[in-house]
């Protein structure tokens, strides 16, 4: 009923096209600790920004000012948004240009994977991420012309996970490991530890995209994505506790040791991506 009031509100703004729950809360992963994330698709050439901020005034408990932070101040993907207390519960109000999101998806599914910088991503913001949004969110409000069924028809429309986008994220990112483990092998060996960590992570991350990838599952990012891998198919075994074992060891200053799981880790997963390769070829 919180959460109908939320949208009530905030749907009779002009250029507002939907509304949905995302996040944790649509995917069913959220804890008690879990707040609610609700995107707002609009119309870029028609969005009140005026309106809509007067409205997160109104609902926020404390009736904030400024509680808007304008389309582009949080990077070129993250449109903008808020955070408001409704009610004492936390709720983030999420920002997407629904003429963006569809050129995304589109790009997507033909297999044309980008990353870039992002702050509070520090892997990077993978266009997929849009796709996931997507695939995971429950439309609470829409206008008469349903953009959010829509562009979910459109991202079904090569199957519900497309061939090309599984294709294209599995050879990007199982070279972007490689190519990590590369560098920080060089860097730990140094005595560089801070280097080799940042690589490693990178490394790991990567995997993540491909095993999700290769189990036709969509990313949402790489926050609490590591501890999903268990429950694939297609995984190695027990790879959360192997990842902790690396990062303790590069603790004890042990890069060898640590550079042993990593290089089992990786073959392991190269050795999925082959064996999937005639049907990626398809």
């Amino acid at each position: 009923m919180l959460i109908d009031k939320i949208v009530e509100s905030i749907s009779t703004v002009q250029g507002v096209k939907a509304i949905a729950l995302g996040g944790s809360q649509s995917r069913g992963e959220a804890d008690i600790q879990s707040d609610y994330d609700i995107g707002v698709y609009y119309d870029a050439d028609t969005l009140d920004i005026t309106a809509l901020e007067q409205r997160l005034k109104e609902l926020d408990d404390g009736h904030k000012d400024d509680l808007l932070n304008p389309l582009g101040q949080w990077g070129p993907w993250i449109n903008g948004g808020a955070w408001i207390t409704f009610n004492d519960m936390p709720v983030d109000i999420l920002l997407r240009d629904i003429k963006r999101v569809e050129a995304v998806l589109q790009d997507c599914i033909e297999g044309n994977i980008t990353i870039d910088y992002q702050c509070g991503h520090p892997f990077g913001f993978v266009n997929t991420i849009y796709a996931a949004e997507t695939h995971y969110c429950k439309p609470l409000w829409q206008d008469k012309s349903e953009p959010l069924n829509r562009l979910k028809a459109l991202l079904y429309s090569k199957g519900e996970y497309s061939p090309q986008m599984r294709e294209a994220v599995v050879k990007k990112f199982l070279w972007e490991a490689w190519f990590s483990l590369t560098c920080g092998r060089k860097a730990a060996f140094k005595g560089d530890i801070n280097y080799a960590m940042g690589s490693v992570f990178r490394a790991v991350c990567s995997w993540v995209e491909v095993l999700y990838a290769l189990n036709n599952r969509y990313l949402m990012n790489e926050k609490g994505a590591l501890k999903w891998v268990d429950a694939f198919e297609m995984k190695p075994i027990d790879m959360e506790v192997r990842v902790r074992t690396v990062y303790k060891f590069f603790a004890d200053g042990d890069a060898e040791k640590a550079y042993q799981v990593l290089d089992e880790l990786h073959g392991e997963v190269e050795g999925l991506t082959n064996e999937i390769q005639p049907i990626l070829l398809e």
